[in-house]
């Protein structure tokens, strides 16, 4: 192949320079985002059954739909909870699931079975298989006092934004929907002669959309429009309203009728303090680049701004600007790492060959760049950093390459044939060195998970510069070789010859001491394992802290937004705090891919906290957590900092199944209460279900049939009485609005009045309520949880700075064991161990591909067991250096170490496998065992210590990186690599010698 090269050498240069030219059209013109995104395995399914109790949406409901979706081959598990009025079903798709539109719309054929055996009564079922869509943008429409105004201006800046270049849908929250409310005073309607259906039917007769044809005159067609519906609210006042003594009088007399925001409430948000409505932007998927976008966004906004004046649009989030600062910053270490590692060349190598072999960095990384973006590939924070990781490795073969063919020519051969000698013997030793790490990296690219999926660029960035990195070498690298080294070029160090000489005589005089010290330092590392923390994935970098106040069941939404308002005056107070947002009755919007989207709630709301910096979050959420338990008794509160990985509700979490409600409930307190005695556990809470205050009218059936009434009459008139009686539409505005019917208190009505309520028979007299029910308070369930078809508990709990989810499991279960919940109970662990777990057992699903390619090519190269065993001792060698690192670096081991450990095992195999190459080399020429290992080590300690340095150097920028994501594969991948090149250059050949003095016919024999 060389000799072809070197007679098309020009062709080659061709092809190198436009791949590269094309690289770097790919970096200036490729999609930009901060972080991958995530196939739609997760849906929310909401259904109404209205009136029913949490027990009946169970048991009519729930049952029969979580047995059509159980049995939905792609889905992993169903989670539902059943209210009064409704059900909420989660549901999530199998990890090995891609095609999730055709998963979905089994789901929909599974629901729609279902619905067949609904009662009468139960609303239409709806699917959201999009929740975890993150918006690009948040925008804040403020500016009025009026929140209607404000709502109905948001609508008209949507239409102004719907024809963003690849933007998906945009979504309007903390809005208020309006609704016509007709106030009739039930003594009133009494004395006029009229019941509440009635008046609701004249009404919907006034309202109608009736054809009136047209005629033609003139050879033209006129419509004829009746005003057979209201125009205005004037004309709905004036509507006369027939009495039954054959009188009329106008609505107006009777009722009170205003326009204002829907009832009951629904979420609502403030921007720092002031009353906004949101405008949630979604981007499309795939090829779109976030700062481009916000860029387009931004200067649309400043054309639209004067035209919504006064009101003002904020920017509440604004991801593209988080894009951009991340990319800058983990390019700026893509750049260092590269200045470090063409240094570290220059100081190894001198200066000629420093610039040969420095030279292929920039080449390699924009050809990579190059095919990942034809590929698809989009630039986000992983495929940076997958690109910094392979910096180090990628110019591994260039080193030697290139000081292979400096050492030919400086041996007196014609540089010609130096280049052609240089890759007829490296060019099947580096390729399985490629191949081997290229075997590693295996498992991650073949997982399964929205681990893997998040982590997916970082094996597919390195396989395609490492593979890059090999093509170059054997072909571009020696041309060059041959073009510029002299036989004056070449400079040793003579430290670096001393320390290999010095290496060599103690691993070939001392093997056995070798073997023996190296053996209790892998030991002494191994036992240092407990000193580590586990942490399956760190928090975020972001400055920005996240408080959930959860109020008991049953609180009005106006009580939980008067709560959420005094919690915001405490942040808002500290001098540490730069903004405050606040969400009401729902969870507001999932600005970081990372946050769990809520179903609305009146008894939840949310404060996302801006912070001055990352110590400031650890304070605020330290003297909040005081302040709540202090002065806010009443709120479960879950204060956290923006995570990172796979979206989850809290790291620690416990679920409790037992056959008996009662044993469950036993057993969810003791389980409650035993984490919250374990040292790092806070913020615990749980799901128990202790009922909600309720008002029981038991209607007396005797008394009732005697005035002509009945059960659903009773339950009829006292919704009219509290929510109303919907009785048309009013169609005049953008979108209907319905005009509602009811008591002049609505939900406000008083406890003492409530007796007195008049209940509407068919035909007859009204009856007090009191007369034909009795009225009394009661206890009824608040909801029932469900996992999988079985009732469940779920006790959670957050962690406190330096702890980690393994140490509050530990001491959970040390309590456990003395004191053993109910007999029956069975417990699971979610949370951060179930999502290590889960991307642990899918990188050791795939690891046999990756074990069986890496052994498959070093018996290709070696065809020894031998050699094999040699080769693979390097791997627990590395462990020598991790965990000392991670405990000495602080930090945790968790995914990403996991992943730097996966990483390692590739990088330290290629050490062994040149110094075991050379070792054959010499045996083949005739040296001895000693003589042959002497030789290795002292020829091949320059080369593998200055590809180490170069692999470490180029991790040092992540290493010290502001991001808490990298740091620990990038210590794991320092600390393991340095132990390994010391004991791959003292036990290594130590062990060569011991096993070829007993064997020295194998590579004799080859």
């Amino acid at each position: 192949m060389i000799e072809q090269l070197l007679q098309r050498q020009r062709l080659l240069a061709l092809v190198v320079v436009m791949m590269s030219l094309v690289g770097l059209a790919a970096y200036f013109n490729m999609a930009r985002q901060e972080d991958p995104s995530f196939p739609h395995r997760a849906g929310l399914i909401t259904v109404q059954y209205p009136g029913a109790t949490a027990e009946a949406v169970e048991r009519l409901v729930l049952r029969s739909l979580e047995e059509e979706l159980l049995q939905v081959e792609e889905i992993n598990h169903v989670t539902s909870n059943a209210r009064s009025g409704f059900a909420i079903v989660r549901i999530m798709l199998l990890d090995k699931i891609y095609d999730t539109t055709a998963a979905w719309d089994r789901v929909r054929q599974a629901m729609a079975r279902a619905e067949l055996t609904f009662p009468e009564g139960v609303g239409q079922m709806v699917l959201d298989d999009r929740i975890i869509d993150t918006p690009v943008v948040v925008l804040a429409l403020a500016g009025s006092s009026s929140i209607t105004e404000l709502s109905r201006t948001a609508e008209l800046l949507k239409d102004q934004l719907l024809d963003l270049p690849y933007l998906s849908r945009i979504e309007i929250e903390g809005q208020a929907d309006e609704q016509l409310t007709i106030a009739v005073d039930d003594a009133e309607l009494h004395r006029i002669g009229l019941t509440p259906q009635q008046l609701a039917g004249l009404i919907a007769q006034r309202n109608q959309v009736v054809p009136g044809g047209f005629v033609v005159a003139g050879g033209k067609r006129l419509s004829m429009l009746a005003n057979s519906e209201f125009v205005d609210i004037e004309d709905l006042r004036r509507t006369q309203i027939p009495l039954p003594d054959g009188s009329f009088v106008p609505l107006a007399a009777i009722a009170d009728i205003w326009r204002g925001p829907l009832e009951p409430l629904q979420a609502e948000a403030w921007f720092d303090g002031e009353r906004v409505v949101l405008l949630n932007l979604l981007a499309q998927r795939g090829q779109v680049d976030a700062i481009r976008f916000g860029e387009a966004l931004r200067a649309r906004l400043a054309e639209l701004a004067p035209e919504f004046a006064p009101l003002t649009i904020h920017e509440m989030f604004f991801q593209p600007d988080k894009v951009g600062e991340r990319l800058a910053e983990l390019e700026g270490s893509l750049l260092l790492s590269a200045l470090i590692i063409i240094v570290v060349v220059f100081l190894g190598m001198g200066l000629r060959m420093g610039v040969l072999v420095a030279s292929v960095l920039p080449v390699v990384v924009l050809i990579s760049l190059g095919l990942y973006n034809l590929g698809g590939g989009i630039l986000h924070q992983i495929a940076v950093i997958a690109m910094v990781i392979a910096l180090g490795i990628l110019i591994d073969n260039a080193i030697v390459m290139v000081e292979n063919v400096q050492t030919r020519i400086s041996a007196g051969v014609q540089p010609e044939d130096a280049a052609v000698g240089a890759v007829r013997e490296l060019a099947a030793p580096l390729g399985t060195a490629s191949i081997t790490t290229l075997a590693a990296f295996m498992p991650m690219l073949l997982s399964k998970g929205g681990t893997a999926d998040f982590t997916r660029a970082l094996p597919v960035m390195i396989m395609i510069t490492l593979t890059v990195s090999y093509l170059l070498a054997i072909s571009v690298a020696p041309l060059v070789s041959m073009r510029f080294l002299r036989l004056e070029s070449v400079r040793r160090s003579q430290w670096v010859l001393t320390l290999g000489e010095r290496l060599a005589s103690l691993s070939t005089n001392q093997p056995r001491r070798v073997l023996l010290i190296s053996g209790g330092m892998v030991l002494i590392s191994f036992l240092m394992a407990p000193f580590m923390n586990l942490q399956f994935f760190p928090n975020a970098d972001r400055p920005k802290v996240i408080l959930d106040l959860h109020l008991p069941e049953g609180t009005d939404q106006a009580y939980t937004a008067d709560v959420a308002a005094h919690l915001e005056r405490f942040v808002r107070a500290r001098p540490d705090v730069q903004r405050v947002h606040r969400f009401v009755g729902s969870s507001g919007p999932t600005f970081y891919y990372n946050l769990v989207r809520t179903p609305q709630a009146p008894n939840r709301a949310r404060l996302v906290v801006d912070a001055v910096d990352l110590d400031a979050t650890r304070t605020v959420i330290r003297d909040v957590r005081a302040h709540v338990r202090e002065r806010m008794p009443e709120v479960t509160l879950a204060a956290n900092q923006l995570g990172q990985g796979p979206p989850r509700e809290a790291p620690v979490e416990v679920r409790i199944y037992h056959a008996d409600d009662t044993q469950r409930i036993r057993a969810a307190e003791q389980v409650f209460a035993m984490l919250r005695r374990v040292p790092g556990a806070v913020d615990v809470r749980h799901d128990i279900d202790f009922g909600t205050p309720a008002l029981r009218v038991d209607v007396d059936d005797a008394v009732a049939q005697r005035s002509g009434l009945s059960r659903a009459d009773v339950a009829r008139s006292l919704f009219g009485q509290s929510y109303g009686l919907t009785a048309e539409q009013y169609r005049q505005e953008r979108d209907p609005m319905p005009m509602v019917l009811r008591s002049l208190e609505g939900t406000a009505l008083p406890l003492a009045r409530l007796l007195s309520v008049n209940i509407y028979p068919d035909q007859g007299d009204p009856v007090p309520l009191m007369q034909v029910a009795r009225v009394h308070a009661a206890w009824e369930t608040a909801g029932v949880a469900r996992r999988n078809g079985v009732r469940i508990y779920t006790v959670v709990a957050n962690l406190d700075d330096g702890f980690s989810f393994s140490q509050a499991l530990d001491g959970l279960r040390v309590q456990l064991a003395e004191q053993p919940l109910p007999e029956g109970t069975r417990l699971e662990f979610g949370g951060d161990s179930e999502g290590s777990g889960d991307a642990n057992r899918a990188l050791a699903s795939s690891a046999p591909i990756g074990v069986l390619l890496l052994l498959f090519f070093l018996l290709w190269q070696f065809n020894s067991y031998r050699r094999l065993g040699l080769i693979l001792l390097t791997v627990p060698m590395a462990a020598v250096g991790i965990i000392p690192g991670l405990v000495l670096s602080g930090s945790p081991f968790g995914f990403m170490s996991v992943l730097g450990v996966v990483a390692l095992v590739g990088i330290v195999v290629n050490n062994a496998i040149v110094l075991i190459d050379v070792v054959d080399q010499r045996l083949l020429a005739g040296d001895t065992a000693p003589d042959a290992v002497y030789f290795a080590v002292a020829r091949r300690t320059r080369p593998i210590l200055l590809t180490t340095a170069t692999t470490i150097a180029g991790l040092l920028p992540l290493a010290f990186t502001q991001s808490t994501l990298w740091p620990p594969m990038a210590w794991a991948i320092i600390s393991g690599l340095m132990a390994s090149t010391v004991l791959t250059l003292l036990v290594v050949p130590a062990l060569c010698l011991v096993l070829l003095r007993r064997d020295a016919r194998v590579v004799a024999g080859q």
